[in-house]
């Protein structure tokens, strides 16, 4: 992106602003916001939480593992994990992966081809089994999710769910941001279709 994208304008605020916001109206809390090591996130507001890896270039497992174990320390069982560049993410969708969970340690989307990590849902007790797996020198979720019981979710599960059928009949919730064309693309289609459509 050339930027940080957390600080990319949406709506009436910042793309960090808006995935805060749905994990609110999702009922998430405290909200956990990481940040890279030596940089922490500009977040304000009652029940956010605003924490930092511990150690740069360790890839998404580090934040995964910092986030997990801030939600268990702030009293969690659970925790909705993603990433900032989700600009169609909202709180139907969120609601669905964490009910989803069960008894499972992580409920992982499958949409679009791909696994989907950082739109999905944890146990936050395998914070320290994700610290555990840095140190031996993982730096991927999939690390994570060899050694954990993972239930896997298809867009056929999320849209027997009519609030999310109706809210995101594409499952663009995960569409996230990597480029600058990617960020113009996606604000001009929230011109057409504003978020407050969508659950």
């Amino acid at each position: 992106m050339g930027r940080d994208k957390a600080l990319l304008s949406w709506a009436d605020g910042t793309l960090l602003d808006h995935v805060v916001a749905v994990a609110r109206r999702a009922g998430c809390g405290p909200v956990v916001v990481v940040g890279a090591a030596g940089f922490p996130r500009p977040v304000d507001g009652e029940g956010v939480l605003a924490v930092t890896d511990d150690e740069p270039g360790r890839g998404p497992l580090q934040g995964i593992a910092t986030g997990l174990t801030a939600a268990a320390g702030a009293g969690r069982a659970t925790a909705f994990l993603c990433s900032v560049d989700l600009p169609r993410l909202h709180p139907a969708y969120v609601g669905a992966v964490l009910a989803a969970l069960g008894d499972a340690e992580v409920a992982l989307p499958v949409l679009h081809g791909h696994r989907q990590p950082l739109a999905a849902a944890y146990r936050t007790t395998l914070g320290p089994r994700a610290t555990g797996l840095l140190a031996a020198g993982a730096r991927r979720p999939a690390e994570l999710f060899a050694v954990s019981e993972v239930r896997e979710i298809t867009a056929d599960d999320l849209l027997a769910d009519p609030v999310v059928r109706a809210a995101d009949p594409g499952l663009r919730a995960v569409a996230d941001v990597d480029t600058p064309e990617e960020y113009a693309a996606a604000v001009a289609r929230e011109r057409e279709e504003p978020d407050d459509a969508r659950a």
